[in-house]
């Protein structure tokens, strides 16, 4: 048996827990239930005992359990729905076709290595090529499945989409894919997972986009479930102590405590989780929302560019999509994956063919392309070596490839099918603290919870923030993008703005106080000729002083006038 290490011990205990901890809320939720219905209403309420110097309350009895399982029902629902959600859509990226390489060339390497040890000769047997449907055959199927609603690797296609300093979208070493936008490693799940809240063993797993509104409603619900439950049995605790005197009921001091503490701790997670839907951040993202810097590759349509370019200005570092395959390599290896000649069958084998045969001529040791050091993107226009049109790892044309049904040996110095088209992005920076997709209170909320109340109370529809249809961008930007536009000289793209315009020229800028001095001194030139025509003309000079003239006159006029109208009323 082989011997875990410590890491994934923990990781493995703390998914077992997070499928036993739910077992036991509903354990406790029932026992509860019990004391509440058999202890409280009908062995108190309903029927008092002999020692109880209360009367029947039935209408007392009534009320609490109907109020009670009421509450109870929609909690119950609520959770069904979040434990539902949380084990069969979680939110997970899809990994890698790299990742199944590493596993399967790590698989064979133990499989010799058990092989030359003699023990479990059985297992040597068709490991590099074991048929059957085995987990993990399952989950790479899944992974296959979800790659074909979501493609990590085509974030370029986006618009606006969120990078490092260089322009490259942060790449998981464990999942051998890009992160996308507000995209997180789980390290219980060991997967990259779709703005991820946190791990909690109380509702199954991960908190995800996908869940994160079902679970702000059962937090909430299940608060006023246990506010209800704590105070029904807390006053009718103190009433029965009054009137026994020196009443301790075990069922009943157990259910006080169990409501006291879940609705403490349910209400905390609820108004933490409203404050983050309200604020468009997560619970990761809060450790860092006050200081936190974003870096954002904003698309330049063509015309924008060519408008960009021929202002001469040189100060937005830019940055072009697709990337050449080697440097897609290069961070494949950066990263511990084996990119060698001996892996190429491998690469082609599992759908990298757009970028199998130029992987044959490139050297890494030889390659000055890098995807971490800040020089690998030149603040200066972008030329041909980066504007490639070969499409990376796990682009569209290796899926079709995939899909057409052409054996492997057969494909393997085939070039892309599908050129596309390069899109260059220039890279923002916003300032520390600023949310980029903070679109205001209200529309966080709705964001997150629905756009209707019956949406916000039942888990009714999933989030709408799940859906990443937008070309723009994968979720919603606010008017920080904008303003990041603006401050870059660039305005009107992405964002659902309509206008592409740029203000092209950085030297304008610079030059914005001599512009505005010749335009003054423009002004001042054309009104000094425009009085001197005016003074040469005989036919104008006299007019101004007739208007002069007359003006005075009807002033003095109605002077006059008035001085009348103010005698006769003295003389009345």
């Amino acid at each position: 048996m082989k011997s875990m290490r410590p890491g994934e011990a923990n990781k493995r205990g703390n998914v077992v827990t997070a499928r036993i901890v739910p077992l036991l809320l509903l354990g406790i939720i029932g026992y509860s239930s019990w004391v509440v219905t058999d202890r409280v209403c009908l062995n108190y309420l309903i029927n008092p005992p002999a020692s109880s110097s209360s009367h029947r309350n039935t209408g007392a009895a009534v009320a609490v359990l109907v109020i009670f399982y009421l509450l109870l029902l929609i909690t119950l629902a609520c959770f069904g729905r979040l434990i539902g959600t949380v084990l069969t859509r979680p939110g997970l990226v899809p990994r890698g076709e790299q990742y199944w390489i590493e596993k399967e060339r790590k698989h064979r390497d133990e499989s010799r290595r058990t092989s030359a040890s003699g023990k479990e000769e059985a297992l040597t047997d068709g490991e590099g090529e074991s048929s059957g449907f085995t987990p993990g055959k399952y989950r790479r199927k899944q992974d296959q499945e979800a790659q074909g609603r979501f493609h990590a690797e085509e974030f370029w296609r986006k618009d606006v989409f969120v990078c490092g300093w260089d322009g490259r979208p942060p790449f998981c070493s464990t999942c051998y894919n890009y992160k996308p936008d507000r995209a997180h490693h789980c390290r219980e799940l060991g997967r990259c997972v779709f703005k991820m809240d946190h791990f909690c063993p109380w509702v199954g797993g991960i908190i995800s986009e996908t869940s994160f509104k079902f679970f702000i409603q059962f937090t909430g619900w299940a608060a006023l479930f246990c506010l209800h439950t704590l105070v029904v049995m807390a006053y009718y605790f103190a009433r029965r102590r009054g009137e026994e005197g020196h009443f301790l009921n075990v069922h009943w001091l157990l259910t006080l405590i169990f409501a006291g503490l879940f609705f403490i701790f349910s209400a905390g997670m609820c108004g933490s989780s409203l404050q983050f839907a309200v604020l468009n951040s997560t619970t990761i993202e809060n450790f860092t929302r006050k200081t936190k810097i974003w870096y954002l590759a904003v698309y330049l349509p063509p015309r924008v560019l060519e408008r960009y370019h021929a202002s001469g200005r040189s100060d937005l570092r830019l940055i072009s999509y697709p990337r050449p395959p080697e440097e897609q390599f290069e961070i494949l290896q950066r990263h511990g994956a084996t990119v060698s000649n001996d892996s190429d069958e491998t690469f082609t084998r599992q759908g990298y063919d757009g970028v199998a045969s130029p992987q044959r001529t490139y050297h890494p040791g030889v390659s000055a392309l890098s995807a971490t050091s800040p020089s690998a993107v030149s603040p200066t226009p972008v030329g041909n070596a980066t504007t490639t049109t070969t499409s990376p790892p796990n682009s569209s044309s290796s899926r079709q490839n995939r899909n057409s049904g052409i054996p492997s040996h057969q494909r393997t110095n085939m070039p892309s099918s599908n050129p596309s088209s390069p899109r260059t992005f220039a890279i923002l920076e916003s300032p520390p603290g600023a949310n980029p997709f903070d679109i205001g209170p209200a529309d966080n909320f709705q964001e997150v919870m629905g756009y209707t109340l019956l949406e916000w109370l039942l888990p009714l529809k999933p989030s709408p923030l799940v859906d990443h249809s937008d070309p723009r961008s994968m979720y919603k930007l606010g008017p920080e993008v904008r303003r990041m536009k603006s401050k870059a000289g660039i305005l009107g793209i992405g964002g659902g703005d309509e206008d592409e315009d740029v203000i092209a020229n950085a030297n304008d800028r610079d030059r914005t106080g001599e512009r505005q001095g010749e335009v003054t001194r423009e002004k001042r030139s054309r009104t000094q000729s425009h009085s001197r025509c005016r003074s040469r003309s005989p036919s104008t000079r006299p007019r101004p002083r007739r208007r002069e003239s007359e003006s005075r006159s009807g002033d003095e006029e109605m002077t006059a006038i008035g001085r009348r109208k103010k005698k006769r009323k003295r003389q009345k």
